[in-house]
């Protein structure tokens, strides 16, 4: 194997590898602490053809330089750019995926990660090559879109929603209730009206607008149901289904329940 990563910043290494692992739970604060890691850290790139042989096609590094990456392909042939924060991840991915350089012994260079995240960012149309994942095949791959990427090279952390959706509320999270706005819809005001007539469990509701600057993008409408049913799930789930087409943008509602007094 060639490479031009000489193995000397094993520390930075470590710390971007830790912050790429924390950058899955999906908080804002922790892609802020992943831009920190970028700025002094390297990503290798796993090489189809070796750079003096790249092909006209390739992407642009730098003037007459440029590079043609393996890529990933997912189950519906679709295409996602790979990097690696540690030389053991990428020889064990390219073991997996038989991985070659021009057909012969396996190749990859080290790029400071800025660049290799512009590299990607390039390249990535969100039609043939849909995103990026970093460490690939590992269990802590990080996957990120072309929007989440680009907010990365531009250095403004953003929740990645992917992520921190699969999170219950965490200590440390702040929820704040946002300027009234504009009202909701009559439509979405009439739904949920219906549904007190409709479902007997359901005796109330109150939509708010909030915003939680660790998890959220923008804000958003917050329904809190009146009631003192057990199945709070089904309930949510039987709201929503009705609800749904009448949501403002962005189109979606955090649920909240609110228990009757005895």
């Amino acid at each position: 194997m060639s490479t031009n990563h000489d193995g000397g910043g094993d520390a930075r290494d470590a710390a971007l590898q830790a912050a790429v692992r924390g950058a899955r739970r999906g908080f804002r604060r922790d892609v802020q602490a992943l831009i920190h890691a970028l700025e002094e850290g390297e990503l290798l790139v796993p090489l189809a053809h070796s750079i003096a042989d790249s092909q006209p096609d390739g992407v642009p590094l730098t003037d007459g330089l440029e590079m043609q990456p393996h890529l990933l392909i997912d189950p519906e042939d679709k295409l996602w750019c790979a990097l690696f924060t540690s030389q053991e991840l990428i020889e064990q991915a390219a073991d997996e995926l038989d991985w070659r350089t021009d057909g012969d012994a396996f190749e990859y260079v080290a790029l400071p990660a800025e660049v290799a995240l512009e590299m990607a960012l390039r390249v990535i149309d969100e039609v043939e090559i849909l995103g990026l994942v970093i460490d690939p095949l590992h269990d802590e791959e990080l996957v990120l879109r072309r929007a989440e990427l680009a907010s990365l090279c531009s250095k403004k952390a953003i929740p990645l929603v992917g992520y921190v959706s699969q999170l219950p509320e965490q200590d440390f999270e702040k929820t704040l209730v946002a300027e009234d706005g504009d009202p909701p819809p009559q439509a979405l005001t009439d739904a949920l009206d219906a549904c007190v007539d409709e479902l007997g469990e359901l005796r109330g509701w109150h939509l708010s607008r909030t915003f939680n600057p660790d998890r959220d993008l923008e804000p958003h409408l917050t329904l809190e149901l009146v009631t003192n049913t057990a199945d709070r799930r089904q309930l949510a789930e039987r709201v929503f289904a009705k609800i749904e087409p009448t949501l403002p943008a962005p189109g979606y509602v955090d649920i909240l329940f609110r228990e009757l007094p005895n």
